[in-house]
């Protein structure tokens, strides 16, 4: 899937903390492949990777499921 561009605009404290993360963990790399990664991280995880539930159709409600 090709990437799609996005600004983002962060207060300074956010940007101090990214940068000293970059420093730490993961020299070499820019502040936006960092945020990427971080961001697909948090996509990726169980909570967020699951479809949402979209209950019952319309065809199937009826007085015993309706709560």
């Amino acid at each position: 899937m090709p990437a799609i561009p996005v600004t983002l605009s962060i207060d300074d404290r956010t940007l101090a903390l990214l940068d000293r993360h970059i420093e730490r963990h993961r020299q070499g790399r820019s502040r936006a492949e960092v945020i990427a990664e971080i961001l697909a991280g948090w996509a990726a995880s169980p909570e967020h990777a699951a479809e949402p539930d979209e209950g019952l159709r319309p065809e199937d409600l009826n007085a015993s499921n309706d709560s």
